[in-house]
């Protein structure tokens, strides 16, 4: 239920609030928590489930601005938006989560999206 209540949060705060107010200062001295891997597992689980299966848009962004707050204890979570230009030329946007330099939420086969914000 926690991880449907922030998922929800984000999708309406997006809709009201410019993007900038969800940039937080990075403040890479502090380590955090360690993070456990069930713990990791079990929060990107639940937005990966809820998801697919709730025909509500939850969006790469929502996914990982959720998945952010959830782990927020751990400022090696961070969240990266990158962009490309599709085979047709069309724009298309993304937003992933990387820990440990891997990404563990909103990975894309077969895409490459090129960076151009990232934070913690």
């Amino acid at each position: 239920m926690q991880v449907f209540a922030v998922l929800i949060t984000y999708k309406g705060l997006l809709v009201v609030l410019p993007f900038r107010t969800f940039l937080s200062p990075q403040n890479p001295a502090n380590t955090g928590d360690a993070l456990s891997e069930t713990e990791l597992r079990r929060v990107i689980w639940a937005i990966q489930t809820l998801s697919t299966r709730l025909p509500l848009g939850f969006t790469c962004l929502v996914q990982a601005l959720s998945a952010k707050w959830l782990l927020k204890s751990h400022p090696a979570i961070r969240i990266y938006i990158g962009v490309q230009k599709t085979e047709r030329q069309a724009f298309a946007a993304h937003a992933w989560i990387v820990y440990k330099d891997k990404t563990i939420l909103g990975e894309q086969a077969n895409q490459v999206f090129k960076p151009i914000l990232n934070w913690n």
